[in-house]
């Protein structure tokens, strides 16, 4: 029979376990900031590329906006003045108007062509393929290039769209040297240099939807129409809300195919935040940063409002 005596571990061995079990407990301990450590170094680059690249220049902007430098003589510090010079310039206010307009004529003529274009590639037919290829060829055309082609085809005596509107029997327009033409006309170009990567997203979003809704909709005797506003735009509003978003802030941004084609002109009908931008870098850098720093703090309010609104939808 076992004795009780022989059932007891030896004093030696439990030393020498607990002994064990605290080396081990120790290398664990010693392992967790090189754990950490490993990944700080993972991420360290693309956090060098961020703070040299984006904090970096951000910083310095705000830092300008507050002097007066013409690249060539001494930085003279003048606090608010460039934002009142700014503010108080004709120029910058019908630059704010103008980036406004294209904005809102961009946003709702590409998601309009956008959603055309992926209702019509998600349906099963044999053209739904070459839908969706000749819808991103424009998007590959650099700006700059499409840009100087639609500048050639809106002119106004050997221009394309001039020639087509004469077989109708119209007399065309001077699309670039209008007032009121020039702004529309640019905007018509980043319709169609952008709607395909748009109608891209949508695509995507539409193929998440359940067929068997559709389905169930059809038996409740609901039309197309019906089926339209009541399931695809309800269901399509992340595809829509991210589309929206990323509009929004390319419009703000537009610069090449303004410059490109009228360079903000005539007079300042296409004149816009960024071009206005760009024009008073050479004559004074402060005023240019004052308002590189009013366009970003214009896009952090969007955006802002943007999460609130996602918080409130998701609660």
């Amino acid at each position: 029979m076992t004795t009780m005596t022989e059932l007891q571990p030896k004093p030696g061995a439990t030393r020498s376990g607990g002994a064990h079990t605290s080396r081990a407990a120790g290398r664990r301990r010693r392992r967790r900031p090189t754990g950490a450590l490993a990944g700080w170094l993972t991420v360290a680059p693309a956090l060098l590329v961020i703070l040299a690249f984006t904090f970096y220049p951000m910083v310095q902007a705000m830092l300008l906006s507050t002097d007066h430098w013409n690249l060539l003589g001494p930085r003279t510090f003048v606090g608010a003045e460039n934002y009142t010079t700014i503010l108080g310039t004709g120029a910058f206010r019908e630059s704010l108007w103008n980036t406004a307009v294209f904005t809102a004529v961009t946003m709702a003529g590409t998601y309009v062509l956008a959603l055309a274009t992926a209702i019509a590639a998600n349906r099963e037919m044999r053209s739904a393929r070459l839908v969706r290829t000749i819808t991103v060829l424009p998007a590959v055309i650099p700006m700059v290039v499409a840009g100087l082609v639609w500048k050639w085809l809106y002119e106004p005596d050997h221009g394309l769209v001039n020639s087509l509107a004469a077989l109708v029997g119209s007399d065309g327009a001077r699309w670039l040297f209008d007032n009121h033409l020039a702004l529309p006309a640019v905007a018509v170009v980043s319709i169609w240099k952008e709607f395909g990567i748009y109608a891209l997203i949508l695509l995507g979003g539409l193929q998440r939807i359940p067929d068997e809704i559709y389905e169930a909709a059809t038996i409740d005797r609901a039309g197309p129409w019906r089926q339209f506003r009541s399931i695809t735009l309800p269901m399509l509003r992340p595809a829509s809300a991210a589309v929206f978003l990323l509009l929004l802030f390319n419009s703000f941004k537009v610069f090449d195919q303004v410059w490109v084609m009228t360079e903000g002109g005539p007079g300042n009908a296409t004149l816009t935040v960024v071009t206005f931008i760009y024009t008073k870098l050479l004559s004074d850098v402060g005023v240019a940063a004052a308002a590189s720093v009013v366009l970003f703090a214009i896009l952090l309010i969007v955006t802002l409002i943007r999460m609130r609104l996602t918080s409130k939808e998701e609660s």
